[in-house]
């Protein structure tokens, strides 16, 4: 039986894994929770990151959103004078980096890290989202400047990660639609952030890892660019993108994570049957010949139903997981 590692390498490698990959067969860290880094604060109350953005923390979510009524950014166009980017040279990475991964087990298992806040959120994080909107269309230049200047900042933020932590894989947020369709058209998704995005992307992978994308939303049309530009993978797949047009027509050239139906997952009104269905329906479409890993979002009240029926199904594609044998 090959080992946690070896598995998710051929997912990783477009290949057919020997058996079903779950996403606690990696060794994790999510930059949110690492103090230091302060691309948003996560605490009580309400806390300013590390560009000087006020955030407002909600309890019954356990998250935080900007601070209603107070954009760090009134006008992109001024942009330069309102904000300022954070000295990450200061950070003891090597100390803190050592703490956080001490217990990965790199022989075993692959390593991952997350990171939120790409181009465009950033954006409608340091301004109201309908003026960032409205920014995209009217002044296009400033929101180019600005996208480079993030790029700039991301590129000196994975230099330290890339170095001191040595993930496998980096996952990278940056949401460009809802379900019901893109932020912004294509074209100007491929004029103001294409470019910026793809530097990143070799960045990343100028260090031997793998860059993953993480997008909520739709983001069909731009799938062959995403691949152009060298992404590996992206999740969570929303199933608005289509399924089936994503298997049939990328294969295993994009590793697809997740794929879930999040309206049924998470509905109150949903049955443990119509849950299982639902799991079912989704392995059907994304599991056959690999390239694909089972994510879902593990806080949503189907967790633990949802998990189960991925154990159980997974013998119709795959072996045995080791725990079972």
């Amino acid at each position: 039986m090959i080992s946690f590692r070896e598995n998710m390498e051929l997912v990783y490698q477009r290949e057919e894994p020997e058996y079903m990959p779950l996403v606690s067969d990696f060794d994790i860290a999510v930059l949110d929770s690492l103090d230091f880094v302060n691309e948003r604060p996560v605490v009580p109350g309400i806390n300013k990151d590390w560009f000087g953005q006020k955030w407002t923390y909600e309890p019954t979510v356990k998250a935080a959103n900007p601070t209603p009524g107070c954009p760090l950014v009134t006008d992109i166009t001024l942009w330069k004078e309102q904000m300022k980017f954070p000295n990450i040279d200061k950070f003891d990475w090597e100390s803190r980096s050592a703490k956080d991964i001490a217990n990965w087990d790199r022989k075993n298992k692959m390593s991952r890290i997350t990171i939120g806040f790409g181009l465009w959120e950033r954006m409608f994080s340091v301004m109201p989202f309908e003026d960032a909107l409205c920014a995209l269309m009217e002044e296009p230049e400033a929101c180019y400047d600005f996208f480079e200047a993030v790029a700039d900042h991301k590129i000196r933020l994975h230099d330290k990660i890339l170095k001191y932590y040595k993930p496998d894989i980096l996952v990278m947020h940056d949401d460009y639609g809802t379900s019901q369709g893109m932020f912004m058209s294509p074209d100007v998704w491929r004029t103001l952030l294409k470019p910026h995005l793809k530097r990143i992307v070799d960045h990343v992978q100028s260090y031997g890892c793998i860059y993953e994308h993480h997008n909520c939303g739709y983001f069909k049309p731009i799938t062959d660019d995403m691949l152009e530009i060298g992404i590996h993978a992206t999740n969570p797949v929303h199933v608005s993108n289509g399924l089936e047009y994503m298997k049939e027509k990328y294969g295993k050239q994009m590793i697809m994570v997740g794929g879930f139906d999040n309206q049924v997952l998470d509905s109150p009104t949903t049955t443990e049957e119509e849950i299982r269905e639902s799991v079912r329906k989704s392995m059907d479409i994304m599991a056959p010949g690999g390239g694909y890993l089972p994510r879902f979002n593990s806080t949503c009240q189907a967790g633990e139903i949802v998990h189960d029926e991925i154990l159980k199904y997974s013998v119709n594609f795959y072996n045995l997981r080791p725990e079972f044998i």
